[in-house]
């Protein structure tokens, strides 16, 4: 399989790279330690020394290092994470990366036992940054206790708001639309966020932030134009003859640049979560009861849109728990841990679920804005 091409002509961003694979391969995330040294050792088999890239990212405190012979992915990895060390440091979890390899079809494996994964032949960053964060939360979920959420957070007058949603309900939208127009609103992550809890009833939600760049999907053009002037100085991915002509395609955008760093957080409190959904017949905004918002999320149905998996799956209800595609392991076990996690959440943070499909984006912004608003009265009045 062809290396990366990049489009050195590409007027849209500062360099556009239309990768050979242009989206989520099949995979294997159940892989058994003396299988996955078996890969591991094909990998570096078909990695020469004079074409390895390595390279550690500093995610949460937990170190995750990439190995790879492909630019293009090494390129984005540098830029989307914080650096850890190289040397002298033995990383928490590895990825292994290998393009080119003759006769071999798209495919990813992982063994939470050796915290290990493998690529073979695909060069789409989207998997290898949602692999990386799902090595995380492996990680983290067992060994401290820490929640990995798929959401967009925002902080609101010290308020913090996680959106979660499904793909294409405007968890984007809703987000950067707070940032752009309201004042008090500040971007905190736009996909990922780790959660901590501390204390009892009345503990806090604290929401630590993944990335040092977002990798974020360059049709928001479409909603917020003002970003394609951002994109044009940025580094893209499958871009097309727009940013919105294909669907998945991709910045690495610095967070910063979007209010200044006045309008960005490392950290916040969650003190109410928004899940969103799109349809013509549901009420524009319900409360929910922490029972009923987990047995929402624990679901996690969804439709797939274009773009957004294999073309055979697009326009089918499928079920994402918790809305998380990045969790890697699947068990009875872990789904449990989760519902934990969020009874511990919803014990600070009132849930509630808001129809983007019979309101504007500015009716529904509001509504986010006076949850945030009661949400701090409560706690004012708590203390």
């Amino acid at each position: 399989m062809a290396q990366s091409m990049q489009n050195t002509m590409a007027p849209l961003g500062i360099m556009n790279v239309k990768t050979s694979v242009m989206g989520r391969v099949p995979s294997n995330t159940n892989v058994s330690k003396k299988e996955m040294d078996r890969l591991v050792a094909f990998a570096r088999k078909n990695i020469p020394y004079n074409s390895l890239y390595v390279w550690n990212a500093w995610i949460n405190g937990v170190v995750i290092q990439l190995y790879t012979n492909n630019f293009h992915l090494m390129d984005f990895w540098i830029d989307n994470w914080f650096p850890a060390r190289l040397m002298g440091i033995q990383p928490h979890g590895v990825i292994y990366a290998v393009t080119g390899v003759p006769e071999e079809k798209p495919y990813a494996y992982y063994s939470s036992e050796s915290k290990t994964a493998v690529f073979v032949n695909t060069d789409y960053y989207g998997q290898c940054k949602s692999w990386a964060l799902g090595i995380v939360a492996d990680i983290m979920e067992m060994q401290y206790n820490v929640h990995s959420i798929h959401a967009a957070v925002v902080d609101v007058g010290g308020c913090g708001i996680a959106i979660i949603a499904p793909t294409g309900t405007g968890k984007s939208t809703q987000s950067y639309g707070l940032v752009f127009h309201h004042p008090q609103a500040r971007m905190h992550s736009d996909d990922w966020c780790y959660v901590e809890y501390v204390g009892g009833e009345r503990g806090r939600a604290i929401a630590a932030i993944s990335e040092r760049m977002f990798y974020i999907r360059t049709d928001i053009v479409s909603t917020y134009p003002q970003m394609g002037e951002l994109f044009r100085r940025c580094k893209l991915e499958n871009v097309g003859e727009t940013f919105s002509s294909v669907r998945n395609s991709r910045a690495i955008l610095d967070p910063t640049w979007i209010g200044g760093t006045e309008k960005f957080v490392t950290g916040t409190r969650i003190r109410a979560v928004i899940l969103l959904r799109r349809d013509k017949t549901s009420p524009p905004e319900l409360e929910l009861e922490p029972e009923e918002a987990i047995k929402i999320l624990r679901k996690g149905e969804y439709m797939v849109l274009p773009g957004a998996g294999p073309e055979e799956e697009w326009g089918k209800t499928k079920s994402e728990p918790f809305y998380n595609p990045y969790l890697l392991v699947r068990s009875e076990d872990r789904t449990e841990l989760q519902v934990e996690f969020f009874h511990r959440l919803f014990r600070i943070a009132s849930c509630h679920i808001l129809n983007t499909g019979v309101e504007t984006v500015e009716e529904t912004q509001r509504r986010i804005l006076r949850i945030a608003r009661e949400a701090t009265e409560r706690l004012t009045r708590l203390q």
